[in-house]
């Protein structure tokens, strides 16, 4: 990752965090630098605090020791200027299709009939022509998944951080929502930070993946992604490239993983 300070968007330094009552962190002297623009993936055992990574970026957490920057400065409150899509859709069920995938524009107080072509072109974009005024309980998982990820993306937020978006969802749905989201940043070229359980998924998606130990979590490797952009996952999964860089990933996994269960 780029050590130039004005080329980072987010940048962890020394950074520990354990919560009131526990015995040990849940993070522990986490350095990590996301360059600007960068797609990077943080994979890791249960409990090595990928989402604690998240939730200090996004400011819902403050590290116990060590500091958070994004966009050169320190976090301190809620990151207003990051965009986060958690494991669960978290649509407000009460809101049509249209009025979720809005809500951020609303909130921003974008005036009408701009926000009206914005949510026009970002529905088209997700494919849900069609289910505009849907409500949530209407939808199937994966177009519930379609519609936060509009509602992330269609401000232009500075960093987005996503927390297993595609978890829950079946393989066939999961592998189309994973070449649209590589589709879609590739069009923005923003920041994004994607936690996964899935090393296939990292590597399809990420410029950077980040392996984090067992926990007490800390960033136990960076490895690159070569793969040039645009990609589409099937052009990659038939590369004996992303065999080789598959198996060294899950070398990597394997152990942590391992020890993990030594601990536990």
């Amino acid at each position: 990752m780029s050590s130039h300070p004005q080329a980072e968007a987010l940048r962890f330094e020394n950074v520990t965090l354990r919560f009131p009552g526990t015995h040990r962190p849940a993070i522990e002297d986490v350095s990590l630098r996301v360059g600007r623009g960068k797609f990077v993936a943080v994979i890791g055992p249960s409990g090595c605090g990928k989402s604690t990574i998240l939730n200090l970026a996004a400011g819902l957490l403050a590290p116990t020791k060590g500091e958070v920057h994004f966009a050169g400065e320190p976090v301190s409150g809620v990151n207003s200027a990051a965009a986060y899509v958690t494991q669960q859709a978290n649509l407000l069920p009460w809101l049509s299709v249209r009025a979720n995938i809005g809500l951020a524009l609303k909130f921003r107080k974008v005036p009408k009939d701009e926000r009206d072509e914005r949510i026009d072109h970002w529905v088209k974009l997700v494919g849900l022509t069609g289910f505009e005024d849907h409500y949530p309980r209407e939808l199937s998982g994966g177009m519930q998944k379609r519609v936060s990820i509009a509602r992330a993306l269609i401000y232009d937020p500075s960093i987005v951080l996503m927390d297993e978006p595609f978890g829950p969802l079946d393989a066939i749905t999961r592998l189309k929502l994973q070449q649209d989201l590589l589709n879609l940043w590739e069009e923005q070229h923003g920041t994004l930070v994607f936690v996964t359980h899935d090393l296939n998924e990292a590597l399809y998606l990420a410029d950077e993946v980040v392996v984090m130990s067992s926990g007490p979590g800390t960033v136990r490797r960076v490895l690159e992604v070569p793969f040039e952009r645009p990609r589409t996952i099937g052009s990659l999964v038939e590369s004996p490239e992303f065999a080789e860089l598959y198996n060294d990933l899950w070398g990597l996994f394997k152990s942590e993983l391992q020890m993990s269960d030594a601990t536990a």
